[in-house]
């Protein structure tokens, strides 16, 4: 392929590894506290991933802004990869089949 492949799945992989590591590192932060109160607390936190730290962060006031941001923040970059991977994806895969098809006629 060329430098624009080579960009599209650098700037994809940057921000899924930048979006993966903000989310664990946001999950790291609630979940500790959340399973240190009640149970009906930490239960969200441990069932839904994504959404249950975000609103232990947002009830939890302050304490957790910096993990409400780091969750945000994830949200955001996880959402920019999958709008770049559904909008040049199939561009790309495209060109890689007529290649490929090219590539066989010569042979």
């Amino acid at each position: 392929m060329d430098n624009s492949f080579l960009a599209f799945a650098l700037v994809t992989s940057l921000l899924l590894a930048g979006g993966g590591t903000l989310l664990l590192v946001g999950y790291i932060n609630t979940l500790p506290a959340a399973l240190a109160q009640h149970w009906r607390i930490a239960l969200p936190v441990v069932l839904l991933p994504v959404a249950g730290p975000l609103w232990y962060a947002w009830r939890s006031g302050e304490e957790f802004r910096r993990a409400r941001w780091q969750l945000i923040a994830a949200l955001v970059l996880l959402a920019l990869a999958a709008v770049v991977i559904l909008a040049l994806g199939p561009y790309f895969a495209e060109r890689l089949v007529a290649e490929m098809a090219e590539t066989a006629k010569m042979r």
